[in-house]
């Protein structure tokens, strides 16, 4: 079993090479469950992951945790990984595989959970010009966020849905959610390096590298590859106000 006690203190090396000692976010794990990914949930790399990114929780979340999400065709909340439960997360939130692979499920559910909401709220009511009172308008109000998110999304493969997951990573680019995409084994993934590269965006809101073995990778090369591009969004992020 890694110990995330040590692992913690390393990824505080590498916040601390970044200038991101102090930095608050919600963490997020978005994992591959489609069936090309049943050997990586057998042979117990799956578990090392999770471990591995909770030293990223324990440093950056408020609540020293991370969010754990599978997909596979669809998308699904698996639970909150913490000190207390990781060492046996996958066996004991049940985490399976099967189908195949699309990124927009997940996606969409990330944004509708951590993006900026909208709260309903009413514009006071108004005298006409003959003493009376117009009706109150319905206005909607951002709320921002008082932290970013910071999603590792990590896949096998490449998608079926390229089309939805480009429009989520353009039309996400104006919340405080950082994509991190890292992919995993012998494809190419030439569509993530895409998205890496999309043109137009309100801030560049993606990253993405590949490991051919994510188990032989060096915990101190995973935590300075995973957090090359986020200290650079976040500051774009802060001056463009949109975090509270």
């Amino acid at each position: 079993m890694t110990n995330l006690i040590d692992l913690t203190k390393k990824v505080g090396i590498v916040l601390e090479k970044k200038k991101l000692t102090g930095v608050k976010a919600e963490i997020i794990l978005a994992i591959d469950q489609s069936g090309s990914m049943s050997s990586l949930y057998k042979n117990g790399t799956v578990q090392q992951i999770i471990e591995r990114l909770l030293a990223i929780g324990m440093n950056m979340d408020a609540n020293k945790e991370i969010d754990v999400f599978q997909f596979n065709n669809g998308a699904n909340f698996v639970g909150t990984a913490t000190e207390a439960n990781h060492a046996t997360f996958v066996k004991d939130t049940k985490m399976t595989v099967s189908g195949g692979t699309k990124y927009a499920p997940v996606m969409e559910l990330i944004v509708s959970k951590y993006g900026i909401a909208l709260s309903g709220n009413q514009e006071p009511a108004k005298k006409s010009l003959f003493g009376g009172l117009f009706s109150k308008k319905a206005i909607e109000i951002p709320i921002k966020p008082e932290h970013p998110t910071f999603v590792l999304f990590i896949t096998d493969g490449n998608n079926s849905d390229k089309s939805e997951a480009t429009r989520i990573v353009r039309e996400s680019a104006n919340q405080p959610i950082f994509w991190q995409f890292v992919g995993i084994g012998k494809e190419k993934f030439a569509f993530l390096q895409k998205l890496d590269d999309l043109k137009d965006r309100y801030v560049d809101n993606a990253d993405f590298f590949k490991i051919s073995n994510v188990a032989k990778v060096s915990d101190e090369e995973l935590y300075d590859k995973l957090l090359t591009e986020f200290p650079d969004w976040l500051l774009q992020v802060k001056a463009k106000g949109m975090l509270s």
